[in-house]
């Protein structure tokens, strides 16, 4: 009977770790694409508004377009993404190295997250604590919970941070169409539209001034998990430390 417990708390434990994660990145490009939206205000830091000089980015094919921005966005050493879809919601600062910031997803609750080189912590609410419960698994709620970013139930937690955006950052795989240049909030940026299939359609901004940073995402048709994404802040320090309060180990899973 003993066992019979071990086994349903791993699988209850396995069960919290496949709701808290996100798909993919890969899954969620599909240009591929570059992922973490809320609002559609690029990065004044980095776009320089109406001030900055052409760049000569709407020259190139969508393809090479596609790939100066995401390489720009990886130069830039770290920039915030604000990512929302049906299924979540997430506000991060992120570099190759840390993140800090917060996620939501609807049905299971919200939680903090920090990621400072091989250090981890996170911090759920009550409502993902209650579920944790619920089905066997003590998480504390308000309580930030440390451990290794490899560590099964923090590596979960701290998904939404994609390091790999700025170690490798993402190439077009397929052929994008591209638009002429048009303005998005102040900004001059080109279009490039992805036709995923009938229904669902991927299009990506890119600053046609000043550095050639990919600024937004946006997604027509999809499952809940279609991110529309907007990024800004490039090059502002992350700025990731250990929290202050009550730390307490993250349960091994």
């Amino acid at each position: 009977m003993k066992n019979a417990r071990v086994l349903s708390v791993r699988r209850t434990a396995s069960a919290l770790v496949c709701a808290v994660a996100l798909v993919p990145l890969a899954a969620c490009q599909e240009n591929g694409g570059a992922a973490p939206a809320g609002d559609t205000k690029p990065s004044q830091g980095a776009d320089a508004g109406t001030d900055a000089k052409p760049n000569g980015v709407e020259k190139l094919s969508a393809k090479e377009i596609y790939s100066k921005a995401t390489q720009a966005n990886a130069d830039a050493g770290s920039f915030r993404e604000r990512a929302t879809s049906k299924a979540s919601k997430t506000d991060l600062l992120v570099s190759a190295t840390e993140c800090v910031g917060t996620v939501e997803k609807p049905e299971l609750g919200s939680w903090e997250i920090i990621r400072k080189g091989d250090d981890a912590w996170a911090k759920v609410d009550a409502k993902v604590a209650s579920w944790a419960k619920a089905n066997g698994v003590e998480i504390p709620a308000g309580k930030w919970m440390h451990g290794t970013p490899s560590q099964p139930m923090l590596k979960n937690f701290i998904s939404y941070c994609h390091p790999e955006q700025f170690t490798a950052p993402d190439k077009a795989s397929t052929n994008p169409v591209k638009g002429k240049v048009v303005d998005l909030d102040g900004t001059s940026v080109v279009p490039i539209v992805n036709k995923v299939d009938a229904s669902k359609s991927i299009t990506y901004y890119v600053a046609a001034t000043g550095p050639s940073n990919l600024l937004k995402r946006e997604v027509k048709g999809g499952d809940d998990n279609a991110q529309n994404i907007v990024f800004s802040d490039f090059g502002k320090p992350v700025g990731a430390k250990a929290p202050s309060g009550e730390v307490v180990k993250a349960p091994s899973v």
